[in-house]
């Protein structure tokens, strides 16, 4: 008798050939867009920061110069 809690399922035989092929090109194809999704959020939230920053400095330059107004 064998105990059937240790079999394991069969495994998944290696891909030859064009489906080899097509799934290298995929897995690339998943690895560029994830990049290019972090990179678009990386940029985003330097450019709202360079906003935040633009319209802090703004604020306080136009206090700066309603101080001096007679």
């Amino acid at each position: 008798m064998s105990d059937t809690s240790k079999q394991r399922p069969p495994a998944e035989a290696p891909k030859r050939g064009d489906a080899a092929w097509r799934a290298a090109r995929e897995a690339v194809a998943g690895r560029n867009d994830q990049a290019r999704k972090l990179g678009r959020e990386r940029r985003d939230r330097r450019n709202e920061q360079h906003a935040a920053a633009a319209r802090a400095a703004d604020l306080h330059e136009r206090t700066e110069l309603a101080k001096r107004r007679p």
